[in-house]
C-alpha cells in the first residue's frame, strides 16, 4: 500500500509580501495546480490515499472557486482516498459539510476519529486529547496532527505535547504546521514527520519542498521525502567587502547565484563592509537579476566602511558633513546610514527614502 504525506498547502495565499501583483496571481494559480499534480501523481502511482495534515487553505477568505476546485478534483478520483485534518488556517472552512462532499473525502472533528483503512489505522483529531487516544499494538497506526511543540505566542490549540504521544501505538504521526521536512523519533516504534509545504511561498520558506511516500512492506510503514516543488525560493549572502566598483558588485552577485536554476525565486543578500565613496546602483543589480530569474529582489545589509580620522582635517564640505554627523549622538547604525545617504546626494545620486 502507498500512502502520501502532504501538509500546509495554503491555497489562495495572498502571495503579495515578496511579489508584484501579476506574479502573485500566477504562484496563487501555481499552488493550487501543485494540490492537482499531486493529486494526479497519487492515482497514475497507485496511491491509495492523500493525507492532508491541516492548512489546506490560507484562510478564512479563500474564493469559494478554489473550494469548489478541490472538491471537484477529489471527486474526480475516486480510486484515491483523501484523510483531512484542518489546520489552525483553515478555519471558516467546511468542506466536511459541503452539499456535494465526495465520498472519498474523509474528515475528522474535535474528538478522536479512527478509520480502518486496509493495512492501516488512520486516526486524527482538530482538538486532541492524547490521553483518550486508544490505538492496537497489532495494527499498523498512523496519527494525523497539526501544531508543534510549545513555544512563545504558539496559540493553545497549536501545540503537540509530543511526550504524552510515546508508547501509544503509533506507528507514523504525519504533521502540518511547520513548512519544512523533519522528522524525529516518537518512541522505539514510531516516528513523527513534518511533510512541509509543498511550494514555498517567502524567503522564510527556503529550501527543497515537497510530501511524503509512505509504504507498507511485511507489515511496518517506510517513508521518504520526495521533492515536488516548481519553483524553489533562495536566499543568498553576497560579501561585497572589498568591491571597488559596481562592475565588481555585479560580477561578485553573478558568482553567488550562479547555480540557481531560472525558475526559480531568488532574494541576494549584500554583506559585509564597503567604503562610503563607493556608489553601488542597488535597482541596477536587483533588474539584473529579475531578468535572470522568475523573481529576484536585493537586500543592502551592508555596512558602511567610514574612519573618521581620514575627515577630521578634510575642509571640503563632505569633511564637514561626516565631523557633525559623527559627533552626533545618533546610533551607530543611523550615522552610517546618513552617511551613505549624504554621499549619495553629493555625488549627485537621486535618493529613495
Amino acid at each position: 500500500m502507498k500512502l502520501i504525506h502532504c501538509a500546509d498547502l495554503h491555497l489562495d495565499s495572498p502571495m503579495e509580501s515578496n511579489l508584484p501583483p501579476a506574479k502573485a496571481r500566477e504562484r496563487r494559480s501555481e499552488l493550487l495546480s501543485a494540490f492537482s499534480g499531486l493529486v494526479e501523481l497519487a492515482d497514475r502511482g497507485g496511491a491509495s490515499a492523500i493525507l492532508i495534515a491541516g492548512d489546506l487553505f490560507d484562510s478564512a477568505r479563500t474564493t469559494r472557486k478554489t473550494e469548489q476546485y478541490v472538491l471537484e478534483l477529489i471527486a474526480a478520483h475516486p480510486n484515491v482516498y483523501f484523510f483531512y485534518l484542518a489546520g489552525n488556517h483553515d478555519s471558516g472552512h467546511s468542506l466536511s459539510d459541503a452539499d456535494d462532499k465526495p465520498q472519498n473525502l474523509l474528515t475528522f472533528g474535535n474528538d478522536w476519529t479512527t478509520y480502518d483503512f486496509g493495512e492501516v489505522l488512520i486516526a486524527g483529531s482538530e482538538r486532541p486529547d492524547p490521553e483518550r487516544l486508544s490505538l492496537p499494538p497489532d495494527r499498523l497506526n498512523i496519527v494525523l496532527l497539526h501544531g508543534q511543540s510549545r513555544e512563545s505566542g504558539t496559540a493553545e490549540r497549536d501545540v503537540i505535547p509530543f511526550a504524552k504521544y510515546k508508547h501509544r501505538n503509533i506507528d507514523y504521526m504525519a504533521l502540518g504546521h511547520l513548512h519544512a521536512y523533519r522528522e524525529a523519533e516518537l518512541d522505539e516504534r514510531g516516528v513523527a514527520c513534518y511533510s512541509g509545504c509543498l511550494e514555498g511561498r517567502g524567503f522564510d520558506e527556503c529550501g527543497q519542498k515537497g510530501y511524503i511516500l509512505l509504504e507498507t512492506e511485511n507489515g511496518r510503514l517506510r517513508h521518504r521525502f520526495i521533492p515536488f516543488a516548481r519553483r524553489a525560493m533562495h536566499e543568498v549572502p553576497c560579501d561585497i567587502t572589498g568591491c571597488g566598483s559596481q562592475l565588481e558588485l555585479e560580477r561578485r552577485v553573478s558568482e553567488a547565484v550562479g547555480d540557481i536554476p531560472p525558475k526559480d525565486l531568488v532574494k541576494t543578500v549584500l554583506t559585509g563592509s564597503r567604503p562610503a565613496e563607493l556608489l553601488i546602483d542597488l535597482p541596477r543589480t536587483e533588474q539584473m537579476l529579475s531578468q535572470r530569474f522568475y523573481f529576484a529582489k536585493l537586500a543592502d545589509k551592508t555596512r558602511l566602511l567610514i574612519h573618521p580620522e581620514d575627515y577630521s582635517h578634510d575642509i571640503s564640505l563632505k569633511g564637514e558633513f561626516v565631523r557633525r554627523v559623527m559627533a552626533s549622538g545618533l546610533r551607530e547604525q543611523e550615522k552610517e546610514r546618513i552617511i551613505a545617504c549624504g554621499f549619495r546626494a553629493l555625488g549627485g545620486e537621486e535618493l529613495d527614502l
